[in-house]
């Protein structure tokens, strides 16, 4: 006997996608990056502490905040590659 449910009527119960599916697994993966690219921005940038107030200076704050996580990653993956090839 099956018993239909709308998903939608109860989110905390029934997540769409289905728990342990592949989009699901997809979604979390990207979740999980994400949050650890938030603890990054806040242990190593600051982020935590903004001494800046107006919603316009604190997204510019945080762009550049970003943008330096995003050049140190490159210059990272840039030094790994050169490091492979000199070995």
């Amino acid at each position: 006997m099956v018993k239909k449910i709308d998903a939608t009527k109860d989110l905390r119960r029934f997540s769409i996608p289905h728990r342990d599916s592949e989009n699901w697994q997809k979604l979390y993966d990207e979740r999980t990056s994400v949050e650890r690219c938030n603890s990054r921005l806040k242990e190593y940038l600051t982020s935590n502490d903004i001494h800046v107030q107006g919603i316009e200076k604190v997204t510019t704050y945080l762009y550049i905040n970003a943008i330096i996580l995003l050049a140190s990653a490159l210059a990272l993956k840039k030094a790994s590659i050169e490091k492979k090839q000199a070995a």
